[in-house]
């Protein structure tokens, strides 16, 4: 059941629901260390009676859960029918609601995000360590693998050890090119030209998915300032940190991505390649994919196969 080639990915969408039922063990939902107050959740999932020897933990981008988006599926998917534990941390930028709305939107800050990121990886590193797990990867998506890079960056500074075994990260921002895309699209759809930038900095906009199930055929919204993505833009790519983090951890970049472009990528890793522990990074683009890795099908087996590939890195205990 390890090897990939065996497994029918296609699958995924009607088999995962009754895989994830039959797995689940508990959820935890608590509130961010701020007064903001805002809620995060971890959903974990176990095929065997006891704790497996390897664990996945997935955290999603921007307007994305792992309920519902494709990339985060997959890999569960594949993880549970391996036996991998899996663990699933969501945020309020996953949590999509009828309307818009300017208070919940004044609270979705990036910071906020960061913070229930962080107080959830610290309940799930707890996890790992009472379940002895003998690997454990960390996977994120977007401001999902931007954030990741934020608390690894926290703990290095802070002299701690990382918390999990390898890092497999699709898509993160690591260069400004994403805010000036993003803005603009969202300035075009909301706002009219002569709006300007304080006004529309500071008014919430609703961002929908196209993979939440629509109630009533009505889209869902989660609601943000526009200015979250400048904060995003603030998460300075820092190389004397990151040179000194001893996980193997790739990078995946998409070939058709426009906000965290592949190029933009590739230079952040030349860097990052030639350091003390250059040997840990890796980069991998697939050339059809755009960010959210779900228009060419076919890539989801190389997917799979590269976060397994992954466990090869990691040092013997």
């Amino acid at each position: 059941m390890n090897n990939v080639f065996k497994l029918d990915l296609s699958k995924y969408k009607t088999e995962l629901p009754a895989l994830k039922d039959a797995a689940f063990r508990w959820e935890l939902k608590y509130s961010s260390r701020t007064e903001n107050k805002t809620i995060g959740q971890i959903s974990y999932y176990s095929v065997n009676n006891t704790p497996s020897d390897n664990s996945i933990i997935l955290v999603p981008g921007l307007a994305s859960n792992t309920r519902s988006e494709p990339l985060m599926r997959i890999i569960e998917y594949w993880a549970l029918t391996v036996k991998y534990d899996v663990y699933c941390l969501d945020t309020f930028l996953g949590n999509f609601l009828p309307e818009q709305s300017q208070e919940l939107a004044t609270k979705h800050t990036f910071a906020e995000y960061i913070d229930l990121i962080d107080t959830g990886l610290d309940r799930i590193e707890s996890e790992c360590k009472a379940n002895k797990y003998t690997y454990s990867c960390l996977i994120g998506h977007s401001v999902g693998a931007t954030g990741i890079f934020e608390i690894y960056n926290k703990r290095i500074s802070d002299r701690k050890k990382l918390r999990f075994s390898a890092s497999v990260l699709f898509a993160p921002y690591l260069c400004d090119e994403f805010v000036t895309y993003i803005k603009n699209f969202y300035k075009y759809r909301y706002f009219t030209p002569e709006t300007s930038d304080e006004e529309f900095n500071n008014k919430a906009i609703g961002i929908s998915s196209p993979h939440e199930p629509r109630p009533d055929g009505k889209f869902t919204y989660i609601s943000v300032l526009p200015n979250i993505f400048d904060d995003v833009k603030q998460s300075e790519f820092k190389p004397e940190l990151m040179d000194r983090y001893n996980i193997p951890i790739t990078l995946v970049a998409g070939g058709r991505d426009r906000k965290s472009p592949p190029e933009e990528l590739r230079k952040k890793y030349n860097i990052l390649k030639s350091g003390k522990n250059g040997h840990l990074w890796k980069f991998v683009i697939f050339k059809d994919s755009k960010h959210s890795f779900i228009d060419q099908y076919g890539d989801w087996r190389a997917i799979i196969r590269l976060i397994q590939s992954q466990k090869k890195y990691v040092k013997k205990k």
